[in-house]
Order: C-alpha cells, then sequence, then structure tokens
C-alpha cells in the first residue's frame, strides 16, 4: 500500500457534502428577513386606516411628550401650531417665528391626504393655524401666529385636546393633555 501512494495512485477519499457552510446559511438567513421585512411593510400598508391612524397617534403622543420634556430639559418653552392637516413645533424666538430645523423629530410633519386635526380648547374649537415656514435663508421672514399649545419649562402644558380624523375612519382617535403635563391617548371603538 505504501507504493500505490508514493507512485502517486492514491487517491484521497472525498466525502459527499452532507451540508451548508456557515457562510451560506448567514446569506440564506439574511435574505429571509429581508424578504420578511418587505412583506410586513405590505401587510401593513394593507391594515387601512385604523391602523394607520393608531400608528399616527401613537406617533403624534410620542412627540408631544418627548416636546414636553424637551421644554424641561432646556428651560425653554416650546410651541405647537397646529394646523389642519399638519403640525409645527416652534421656538419663543422673534414671537415664536422659528421653527425646529436641526431635530429630525420636531420638524413639519404633514398628515396624510384627508386627514385633518381639530383643536379644542376649554370646550371651544380652536381655528386651525395658518403658517408660512421660512424654507430658505433668501425667501422674506414671515410673522408666524402664537401657538395655541405651548410646553413649559416647568412641566406644564396649556391644556386640549386633539382630535384626528382619517377618511373612511367612523371616530377620530384624540390625545388629551391637562395642565400638569399628563398627556392622555383615547382610541374611539367603533359602534358593534
Amino acid at each position: 500500500m505504501a507504493g500505490r501512494w508514493l507512485s502517486g495512485q492514491f487517491t484521497p477519499l472525498r466525502h459527499p457534502r452532507a451540508g451548508f457552510t456557515l457562510l451560506e446559511l448567514l446569506i440564506v438567513i439574511f435574505i429571509i428577513s429581508l424578504i420578511s421585512a418587505g412583506f410586513v411593510r405590505v401587510l401593513a400598508g394593507f391594515g387601512g386606516t385604523t391602523l394607520s391612524l393608531e400608528d399616527e397617534t401613537r406617533r403624534l403622543h410620542r412627540l408631544l411628550t418627548l416636546t414636553a420634556q424637551q421644554a424641561i430639559l432646556q428651560g425653554s418653552e416650546i410651541g405647537l401650531l397646529a394646523e389642519a392637516d399638519g403640525y409645527h413645533f416652534v421656538l419663543p424666538i422673534k414671537d415664536y417665528s422659528v421653527a425646529f430645523e436641526d431635530s429630525d423629530l420636531l420638524q413639519y410633519h404633514q398628515l396624510p391626504q384627508g386627514w385633518r386635526l381639530e383643536l379644542q380648547q376649554d370646550g371651544q374649537l380652536i381655528p386651525p393655524a395658518e403658517v408660512t415656514i421660512k424654507k430658505e435663508a433668501t425667501e422674506k421672514e414671515t410673522r408666524q401666529p402664537a401657538p395655541s399649545i405651548i410646553f413649559y419649562s416647568s412641566g406644564e402644558i396649556t391644556p386640549f385636546q386633539l382630535r384626528i380624523y382619517a377618511p373612511d375612519h367612523p371616530e377620530p382617535t384624540i390625545i388629551e393633555a391637562k395642565d400638569n403635563g399628563e398627556i392622555e391617548v383615547h382610541f374611539q371603538e367603533p359602534d358593534q
């Protein structure tokens, strides 16, 4: 047998592959995760207005809570201008004419088409603000209306009730703030 090996006639035994390599498994897991993430996004899109309305309400609630905390940390007031279909967070500089431009979270947000906001304070409907925020340095600066909602550095908030309406949804969702700084969300249950 030693002669066969020395003469070059020895061929090593080849074992058939019994499994996958670690690299192959990682690639398959990565592809499956990409597909499932895309599938979840597609399903979320088919969730209808109800799911989107709840998501948007929760998003705004988190932003309002964050704004209240930021006002305390900065030791400065932050205002909220509620338009008919969007909202702005503004600073008390030059009569609240400066919007948050460097914050990704507190920039202007427009609701989807057909949605609307309704602001109430002390049981009274407050007309929506008509705001034109300066977008470029070359534009003329405009004076903004005073915000109806103010987050104070003391932790207090102007009491309000903000209703978010969406098409094809029977009831609005409601975000309510009390003067002690507590912000609550109310989801209306459809009548069955």
